[in-house]
């Protein structure tokens, strides 16, 4: 499995990516508060309505990612992180570096990927 500190690594690192977009979620929030301002200006609203919705799938994705560092968290709680869900063989460390929230080792997330294992 992964060693002591690997774990504290990826357990910081995992904590401060956390952080990081419980941080950028309250900004989210304050700038949907002072958006309610009101414009005569055609380009200035359709300016403001696609920052606003880039803003929402920024967000969205984050969220997306928060709900994955959670479960990489539990992981390492358990004792489990760096196990793949499908084979339960060891993810590379070099995977985990790259992807720490990472399910599944290269030759499963490949399976996973090609076209003929989605069409059987």
């Amino acid at each position: 499995m992964v060693s002591e500190t690997e774990f504290s690594f990826f357990k910081s690192f995992l904590l401060n990516q956390k952080s990081s977009i419980l941080n950028k979620t309250q900004e989210f929030k304050v700038e949907q508060l002072t958006e309610n301002v009101s414009t005569s200006d055609d380009a200035e609203v359709a300016s403001r309505d696609l920052s606003m919705s880039m803003s929402i799938h920024l967000h969205e994705r984050d969220r997306q990612v928060l709900v994955q560092i959670e479960r990489a968290l539990g992981k390492i709680s358990a004792g489990t992180f760096g196990q793949c869900e499908s084979c339960a063989e060891r993810i590379d460390s070099k995977r985990l570096q790259a992807r720490p929230f990472a399910a599944l080792c290269i030759d499963c997330m490949e399976e996973r990927e090609d076209p003929r294992h989605i069409l059987n």
